[in-house]
């Protein structure tokens, strides 16, 4: 076969037999078309949502053969609509055979579409495949035509129908993508009716492009078409025919999406109640852990007051060798971190107030930061920006360092294969634009202190990052998260009135700053030299503490400050003790065992010696301290260990002067 018998070659066109179009039946072929891209569009959103490989391979067939077959009918409703003046008829078996490359370009077509996100290459290979595939069938349907004619094709015009078919595919490809970003505008069933009409309209742009091409030259010597009908008789039976197997398509992929989000919605029933009662467990669990470390906090701040208590004592005694000296430092520095280390259990245990105190955020950067880098692994790049001139805040330092250290935990699980961590700090000023544009009703303009951490890590798809400071939830594996890390985060800077933020993005990791309100700045105090002239005075303390070691401790210190000091191992003792003396200031810890705790024997004193000052003194507070997670206004907290300057500081702010004076006791000198 030479081109000669497929192309114009040579030939006039204005010998070719002249031909007209029956309008009604164009239109119905453009039905037929919108009908079919309208099944294509249902069968893609379908199959976009299946996760498992086999459903989605029998959904894409189904959908291939419906949309195949609307294109197929519509191809032959478009040529029965081009009129001839000599009868046409055509082969069963090319009939038949034609449909298969339609089936082909629309399971091509689908594949690429029916997918959350198309990438442009995707688009520009699935519809210039899709272009040729409907090509394909448009010209081995017009060779199953049989009439009294030569059937040539103009070279140009040929070319020409190809790349129109290649550019409409794509087009219409990209059309489900295009209304998709209208969805909040426009509703989904009048975006699934526009994009039918708008595919309907592309693929028969394709078939009327290629029939541009088309010239048929009469021969008088040829045999006579055999089997000639009627074109509007045959063009109907294939409409309702391709009408009938697409409703049916339509209808049972309506269902089965229907079915499915009855489906999802059970199972999202059961995994509510699932994960409450995981949550309920949860909540049981860590109210129990944090009982437990409270406690072990407790108990380990009772050591460290002794160790610390002993070694300031040797520290204040000048006649001490400086070697034992030496080591007495070491001592009460390995006491202090400690007593760091404790501050942060009851933090997790949120057993302890907020203290807030003038912060420099890039001290507390650096200081973490060496902890961190025995945290994190070699596998986690940390960097550090540290912005110069830092306006001082006032916030709570262990909580801040507890918070940083919880964001740098997450940073780190969400780069498993190692990457770059940056904390930064920075001054920014909020304006009144920026506050409007957010959900938090208690931000208010200002100059405020940012802490940031960034990472390098997968990021947070949207539907996650709005659930991230909700409690218990978690996107790791169970028994590798609790869900609580981001929350008390929240809640922590909240009650600091702070504010905080994240951006994230999918694999390109994520941000989180935290916005810490302006404080004014202090001068730090001088360096105290080894026996620091420390405020004392002459009053009457009574000290209650169960702890022998530590009561003893306690008294010996208050002694040594000038005081006369009687102590109690508990509140019945202390008690006793009341009804026998005055006491300026009752210094009780908390936690006691007996009839009455710390809180209990201060409202006895309050009702029946109202002049006595109360210092409480615990390794954390109880609730009965607290409000909001905040003191009680009025009450006086001495954490547990603590040096001898807060306790001396502590009891004269409780006196109400900075110099000894008489006081209401009437002791006899403690011995």
């Amino acid at each position: 076969m030479d081109l000669s018998s497929f192309f114009a070659l040579g030939s006039d066109p204005s010998q070719a037999l002249p031909g007209r179009y029956n309008y009604a039946l164009v239109f119905l072929s453009y039905l037929v078309a919108a009908l079919g891209s309208y099944a294509f569009l249902q069968f893609a959103t379908r199959i976009a949502d299946l996760r498992d490989q086999g459903l989605r391979l029998s959904w894409l067939a189904i959908g291939a053969i419906a949309m195949g077959g609307a294109i197929w009918a519509m191809h032959f409703i478009g040529m029965l609509a081009h009129v001839l003046p000599i009868p046409v008829a055509y082969d069963p078996l090319i009939t038949a055979l034609s449909i298969v490359p339609a089936i082909l370009a629309a399971g091509i077509a689908l594949h690429v579409v029916a997918r959350p996100v198309v990438s442009t290459s995707r688009l520009l290979i699935g519809g210039a495949l899709m272009g040729a595939g409907i090509g394909a069938m448009h010209y081995t349907g017009m060779s199953a035509m049989r009439l009294d004619a030569r059937v040539r094709y103009d070279p140009t015009l040929f070319a020409a129908s190809i790349v129109v078919a290649v550019l409409l595919a794509i087009v219409a490809l990209q059309t489900r993508d295009l209304l998709g970003r209208l969805s909040r505008v426009v509703s989904s069933q009048l975006r699934e009716v526009v994009g039918a009409l708008i595919l309907g309209l592309a693929v028969a742009a394709m078939h009327y492009t290629a029939m541009a091409s088309t010239y048929c030259f009469a021969e008088a010597d040829q045999a006579r078409g055999a089997g000639a009908f009627d074109n509007a008789l045959f063009a109907a039976i294939i409409a309702l025919i391709a009408t009938l197997v697409l409703l049916m398509a339509i209808l049972a992929v309506i269902f089965d999406r229907r079915v499915a989000v009855e489906t999802r919605m059970r199972q999202e029933a059961m995994d509510s109640h699932r994960q409450t009662s995981e949550q309920l467990f949860q909540a049981q669990k860590m109210e129990a852990v944090g009982q437990l470390t409270g406690g072990v906090a407790h108990d380990f701040n009772n050591i460290l007051m002794i160790v610390l208590g002993n070694a300031g004592a040797i520290l204040e005694d000048e006649s001490v060798p400086a070697d034992i000296a030496d080591r007495a430092q070491r001592i009460f520095e390995a006491g202090e971190r400690g007593a760091e280390l404790t501050r942060q259990l009851l933090a997790f245990s949120r057993r302890q107030v907020l203290k807030p105190e003038m912060t420099d955020l890039n001290d507390l950067v650096a200081s973490t930061s060496r902890l961190l880098w025995r945290t994190l692994g070699e596998h986690i790049d940390l960097q550090t920006l540290a912005a110069s001139n830092l306006w001082m805040t006032n916030v709570d330092r262990s909580q801040v360092e507890t918070s940083l250290i919880n964001l740098c935990i997450n940073a780190r699980d969400a780069m498993p294969g190692g990457g770059r961590l940056m904390i930064e700090t920075r001054n920014v000023t909020l304006d009144g634009a920026y506050v409007a544009r957010q959900d938090d009703e208690d931000l208010v303009p200002g100059e405020y202190v940012m802490l940031s951490v960034t990472d390098s890590g997968s990021g947070m798809p949207p539907e996650v990052l709005k659930r991230v400071f909700e409690p218990f939830f978690t996107t790791k594996a169970t028994g590798k998260g609790t869900g609580l890390g981001l929350s008390m985060v929240y809640g922590f800077i909240r009650q600091s009135e702070g504010h905080i933020v994240i951006t994230s993005e999918v694999g390109r990791g994520t941000k989180v700053s935290m916005y810490f309100r302006r404080g004014v700045a202090v001068v730090p105090a001088a360096a105290a030299a080894r026996k620091q002239a420390l405020p004392g005075g002459n009053e009457s303390i009574l000290v209650v503490e169960d702890e022998d070691s530590v009561r003893s401790i306690v008294t010996e210190q208050l002694r040594s400050l000038g005081y006369h000091v009687k102590h109690a191992a508990n509140a019945d003792q202390a008690l006793e003790w009341l009804r026998a003396a005055r006491f300026d200031v009752l210094l009780t810890d908390v936690m006691m065992p007996g009839r009455l705790n710390g809180k209990g024997l201060s409202e006895e004193v309050e009702r029946q010696w109202p002049e006595t000052r109360i210092v409480f003194i615990s390794g954390y507070s109880e609730n009965a301290l607290q409000h909001d997670g905040q003191l009680d206004s009025g009450v006086r907290l001495l954490p547990k260990p603590h040096r001898k300057a807060d306790l001396a500081n502590i009891i004269r702010s409780a006196l109400g002067a900075t110099n000894g004076g008489p006081g209401l006791g009437r002791l006899a000198p403690s011995g």
